[in-house]
């Protein structure tokens, strides 16, 4: 008994030994590969994971030490594809050839062999790279001007796999065959190669055939020598004829412009606007097609997966599904979709508010009709916004297709605008405002003081366009599309800042933005809306511009006014805001605000709003 009580114990502990490593590969091996830098013999080498062995990816670890002077290449075949090949890399197939079957072979394993590369490739299904010691500094230094993994890049393959990251539902799903052919418009400006053609691989590999009519490359003006000749070359030789096409515009125009420009030279049935740093998941564009086949009027979106900046790892959060809001601020940001916004199915459709400036689906000549996008904006920021208000405004629709996927590289802009980011941004947003906000244009111009001046020339043709197209005015939009968004003055008692006159402070909502309960704040008064706008409805809510003030026992929270609560708040003039319920009213401790026994005789009880509704 003592010897089987022996051998089930080293059982035992050798099956936790076993499950213990096994863990530690998952981990190591599959969700991020490690890379680790051997100073005596100057070697990189992949813990687990095999090296690529690209051959024009020069070695970070042969650099010295604070030395960043890496340079860009086209030469990304791994050998093990490389030692395939007969010579260059020379496909003379045409698009019409290409389009025949998903058979025909072009000449480029990187496209005839997908999905044969060996999966313990570095960055394979959308694993991530990790790097240690002397090339971790390196990678800091690159990340600081590319604000992108340059390095982690061209060891990844140009034609990896990602993660299949949709709802499950959707494996099941079968589309048309006969659907409208897309045009996939790329915009860029000095974006590091790999990370750009990553981005066109993707697209060819896991699109079908039939239904890739063409991918448009814009180059902005780049200044990068690889970017130009080098690359029409790549494009040349690697694709076939007519399907990846390039046109360098001399001078930068942003990407607004960009975009136009590749608008008026597609020609296919339906436009797909990306970023250069994206990769698309599997049997993403049907589901974009098939809705704009029911309603030429919609504009089509997917699901943006997160691509990691530092590693280039795929990440996902399965059946997580985005639905995107913006506030008096014109912060664009994520959020959740309502209940009744969610269809029968888990990837059934779902309104759209507004929409991310990259992967969206249009009809072409709906595009042109509706008005493409505002020319008089510059360079990149709010035409998103604008074009969303117009959509919703002027008869279309935006909807959000579960079942559509991509990654995108989540960064910083690594360049420069023109006039500088911050004052480009406001200069659009004031056009927007000015063409669709009426009176509410007040609002945003109170959260952003420095937008007021600013001239924004003639917009007189938007105007006319608005016009011509019989949109409904923005009321229309807040009240049905984005009730989420208050209006601080409409339905109200009082409005304004809420001012507390025992200590002259008001309070501040931090420019929260989501749903989940969080804080209420007071600080010194501004009175600007973005922060410190607040207003009480005639049916009692207590705003402010995303959420109710609501009350969790003694703390006074933020939360969703369309999901939350919705407590209701009496308030007498120079005097307390009482919670209905509890019969607690609003005050201060230690500057922050709390909810306490109604006392008539305490200062910090008595609010003040900016305004009051007769």
């Amino acid at each position: 008994m003592r010897l089987s009580g022996r051998i089930v114990l080293r059982y035992g502990i050798l099956t936790i030994s076993v499950y213990i490593l096994l863990t530690f590969i998952y981990i190591y091996g599959f969700k991020s590969d490690t890379r680790k830098h051997s100073f005596k013999t100057d070697s990189i080498k992949h813990h687990i994971i095999k090296e690529p062995e690209q051959e024009g990816v020069k070695k970070l670890g042969f650099l010295p030490e604070g030395n960043n002077d890496y340079k860009p290449t086209l030469d990304l075949i791994p050998k093990s594809l490389r030692d395939k090949l007969e010579g260059k890399i020379r496909v003379q197939i045409s698009v019409d050839d290409f389009r025949k079957s998903e058979s025909i072979k072009t000449g480029n394993p990187l496209i005839d062999l997908y999905g044969e590369s060996d999966y313990m490739l570095s960055g394979e299904y959308g694993r991530g790279l990790t790097f240690v010691a002397h090339e971790k500094d390196i990678v800091e230094q690159l990340m600081d001007t590319y604000h992108v993994n340059v390095y982690a890049s061209d060891l990844i393959p140009l034609n990896r796999h990602v993660p299949d990251s949709r709802t499950a539902g959707c494996q099941g799903v079968k589309y048309e065959h006969d659907l409208p052919n897309a045009s996939i418009i790329i915009p860029f400006y000095n974006e590091w190669p790999s990370t750009l053609l990553r981005t066109v691989y993707s697209v060819i590999n896991r699109t079908p055939r039939h239904l890739l009519q063409e991918i448009l490359l814009i180059d902005d003006a780049s200044t990068e020598e690889i970017l130009k000749d080098p690359l029409d070359e790549y494009i040349e030789n690697h694709f076939p004829k007519g399907l990846v096409r390039i046109t360098h515009l001399p001078t930068r125009v942003g990407l607004i412009q960009a975009r136009i420009k590749a608008w008026q030279q597609s020609t296919g049935d339906v436009i797909v606007i990306f970023d250069s740093h994206m990769e698309v998941n599997v049997d993403w564009l049907q589901p974009l097609l098939t809705e704009i086949k029911k309603d030429r009027k919609t504009v089509a979106m997917g699901v943006l997966d997160y691509i990691n900046a530092r590693s280039l790892e795929y990440f996902y959060n399965r059946g997580y599904l985005t639905r995107y809001g913006f506030d008096w601020n014109m912060v664009f940001f994520e959020t959740f979709f309502r209940q009744d916004q969610i269809g029968p199915k888990d990837y059934s459709p779902r309104p759209g508010t507004v929409m991310v400036g990259a992967a969206f689906a249009i009809d072409k000549l709906y595009f042109g009709e509706i008005g493409t996008y505002d020319e008089g904006m510059k360079v990149w920021g709010g035409e998103n916004l604008e074009l969303s208000w117009r959509v919703w405004s002027c008869g279309g629709k935006l909807v959000h297709l579960p079942c559509s996927h991509f990654g995108h590289i989540a960064r910083s802009q690594p360049y420069t605008f023109p006039g500088g980011r911050r004052q480009v941004e406001l200069f659009n947003y004031k056009r927007a405002a000015e063409v669709w906000m009426g009176p509410y244009k007040e609002f945003i111009y109170q959260a952003l003081p420095d937008i007021k001046n600013i001239d924004v020339g003639d917009i007189s043709e938007r105007l006319a366009l608005k016009e011509k197209l019989h949109c409904k005015n923005i009321t229309w939009f807040l009240h049905n599309i984005w009730p989420e968004l208050a209006i601080y003055n409409e339905n109200v008692q009082a409005w304004g800042s809420a001012k507390n006159l025992g200590t002259g402070t008001c309070l501040d909502n931090h420019n929260y933005l989501f749903q989940a309960p969080d804080k209420l704040y007071v600080h010194p008064c501004h009175f600007q809306l973005g922060t410190q706008g607040f207003s009480l409805t005639k049916d009692n809510l207590f705003k402010t511009s995303l959420q109710c003030v609501v009350a969790k026992v003694t703390q006074p929270m933020l939360e969703d006014c369309i999901i939350g609560p919705r407590d209701k708040w009496t308030h007498v003039k120079d005097g307390y805001i009482q919670h209905a319920d509890s019969k607690l009213c609003l005050d201060l401790k230690n500057d922050e605000p709390i909810m306490n026994t109604c006392d008539p005789s305490s200062e910090t009880q008595k609010w003040q709003f900016n305004h009051y509704v007769p």
